[in-house]
């Protein structure tokens, strides 16, 4: 019998709970302990409702992240009227969210990355109207593109994310005290991944990591972090099928 199985979910809990949909009959532990926090700034929100109530009316709205999509679409309904119509997603994930919420057309960048974005941007007339949903810490370059390329646009940043230091340590503990189990830590997020590169006991051997696109992937790799199971998926939920996948292909391998 080979080492047990043990999937760390350090997302989001919503992200997670997604993920454990796939992965709940599968005979393996599941841990969900979520090294980020989000604080929504609801000075910024209350901002984007004035914006929208004087009239402003985006031919596009554009979305960094998940987090971004469930803010507007519960906390600013103004603005959730435009991205149903036509919106812009930085990866599958957020692509996803939107469609499943009933935005009508969702495109996608080839690039998953803010490099990514302003290259579909440019192709964009720059008479066209655009709103920017991301955190606080949206990339310099892609903020001063859109303020350079866009006079007719505003940017929203409407939430930070804060690292949960208090989980981080019970997940460095919990692979501690369980060395002999195999970890899959699956990382969907750019912050989840370098808050995890910082701490060395999170590549010890029997750790392994699954990412659910190029950009995670090349990031990772840049940081020696031991990828085992990584690619571009254009569906999340594709994502989610093959982690699967995987994970009883390992099942089987062991029990052999």
């Amino acid at each position: 019998m080979g080492r047990r199985i043990v999937v760390v979910l350090p997302g989001t809990r919503d992200t997670s709970r997604n993920i454990t949909k796939y992965l709940r009959d599968l005979d393996i532990e599941i841990k969900i302990i979520p090294v980020i926090d989000v604080k929504i700034d609801h000075g910024e929100v209350e901002s984007a409702r004035k914006v929208f109530s004087s009239g402003f009316t985006p031919d596009v709205s554009v979305f960094t992240s998940k987090t971004a999509v469930k803010i507007v679409k519960k906390l600013i309904p103004e603005a959730w009227k435009h991205a149903e119509k036509h919106s812009l997603a930085i990866g599958p994930g957020t692509a996803s969210l939107l469609r499943k919420l009933g935005a009508e057309n969702v495109e996608i960048p080839k690039k998953h990355s803010s490099e990514g974005l302003i290259e579909f941007l440019s192709n964009i007339s720059k008479n066209s109207c655009l709103a920017l949903y991301c955190s606080k810490y949206v990339t310099l370059h892609l903020e001063e593109f859109i303020k350079e390329h866009f006079d007719s646009s505003h940017i929203f940043k409407l939430y930070t994310i804060l690292k949960k230091g208090e989980n981080l340590e019970k997940l460095i503990e919990h692979v501690k005290l369980c060395s002999g189990k195999l970890f899959i830590i699956v990382v969907t997020s750019l912050k989840v991944l370098k808050i995890l590169s910082e701490e060395k006991i999170l590549s010890a051997q029997n750790i392994v990591y699954s990412v659910m696109s190029r950009r995670l992937l090349s990031e990772a790799l840049k940081l020696n972090l031991p990828i085992y199971h990584g690619f571009s998926a254009s569906d999340v939920n594709l994502y989610y099928e093959n982690l699967r996948s995987l994970i009883k292909k390992l099942l089987t391998s062991q029990n052999n």
